[in-house]
């Protein structure tokens, strides 16, 4: 496994705690490196999706109910929407990450942290929100 997948991974997982609990992100963020045993080498990629998504929540968030077709954003599963929020935060703002990439590692991360439809329904959420970016990136 990569150790790009495996910093999503980690954000992924530091995100769901967020959803969970109401303390400041970067409490949380701290706590969990503090339980995990982790190469840290893996702590800044993870560290700058979960800031970026924490700090883009509102614009993310409207991205994705805007392409989530008959789906309302507060009845998605908490790890579906974590693993969006993720992958949608790369293809609107990171200029290293191709869409493609993002959208690929979305779905192999819900592969194994999700339900068997979530990967198609993750596919077809980000390929709708690619379609609308056509890889141009937001300052």
């Amino acid at each position: 496994m990569s150790s790009r997948r495996q910093s999503r991974i980690l954000a992924m997982q530091i995100l769901y705690q967020s959803h969970l609990i109401n303390s400041p992100i970067n409490t949380i963020i701290e706590d969990f490196w503090k339980n995990q045993e982790t190469d840290e080498t893996l702590h800044p990629f993870s560290e700058k999706l979960v800031n970026g998504t924490t700090e883009n929540l509102d614009r993310i968030d409207a991205e994705i109910d805007a392409s989530s077709k008959n789906w309302k954003m507060h009845r998605l599963p908490i790890i579906d929407l974590t693993i969006l929020r993720i992958a949608t935060y790369e293809i609107i703002y990171v200029d290293d990450i191709d869409a493609a990439t993002s959208i690929n590692e979305a779905i192999e991360i819900s592969k194994s942290y999700s339900t068997q439809d979530s990967p198609k329904f993750i596919n077809g959420v980000l390929d709708n929100i690619r379609k609308t970016h056509k890889n141009a990136k937001i300052d």
